[in-house]
């Protein structure tokens, strides 16, 4: 059981959440009339700006021995490793603006997300706080965010998100990465700074 939720945190990660989001994103009607060509650089571009570049760094750190694992289970490694998180989550949301030309709403929802890392770097310093959740609460925001918007209830893709969200908190705990507390804060920061730009915008 315990391979099984290494699994699900990998799988899950935090740097592949938001390439799951686009993939859900330009399956939707309003987007699959769009050529497959620009879907597949909206995924391609946001796989590169949201899981290759923030991956380097932390490839790059533990190669020198500064972060000991991929997942950065040590609190006082994260600090740096989120911070170029944060920036590469600003050019994708630039990204998103100018290369896409996505609704302001959609630009906005992504640089929730980077708002979202820029208030876990700073929880981090003192508390320990689920990155895996916070991700996770960000693609729920968003699904629910998109669909409040353009006036679609898809309650199966509700139910999926919901379910594996639930899957991915339950892999933390078993794996004893994080409390119950710091699972739960990582999803409302996730959901808060993701749905509520989508709201205004």
């Amino acid at each position: 059981m315990k391979k099984f939720h290494k699994i699900i945190s990998l799988v899950f990660q935090p740097l592949l959440i938001p390439t799951y989001a686009m993939i859900l994103l330009m399956n939707m009607d309003v987007f699959l009339l769009l050529p497959l060509v620009w879907r597949c650089v909206a995924v391609i571009g946001t796989f590169i700006f949201t899981g290759v570049l923030p991956a380097v760094p932390i490839w790059l750190m533990i190669k020198r021995g500064e972060v000991h694992d991929l997942f950065i289970s040590r609190r006082e490694e994260r600090t740096m490793p989120y911070l170029f998180s944060f920036l590469a989550y600003v050019f994708w949301a630039l990204f998103m603006w100018r290369t896409l030309q996505l609704p302001t709403f959609i630009v906005a929802m992504g640089m929730g997300s980077a708002v979202s890392i820029f208030i876990i770097v700073f929880i981090n310093m003192k508390w320990k706080i689920s990155a895996h959740a916070a991700g996770m609460g960000g693609l729920c925001a968003a699904v629910f965010g998109v669909c409040y918007r353009t006036a679609i209830n898809p309650v199966w893709l509700f139910v999926v998100v919901l379910v594996i969200s639930a899957l991915v908190a339950l892999s933390r705990l078993e794996l004893r990465a994080h409390t119950p507390g710091q699972v739960l804060s990582g999803f409302v920061v996730g959901f808060v700074t993701v749905f509520t730009p989508g709201l205004f915008f």
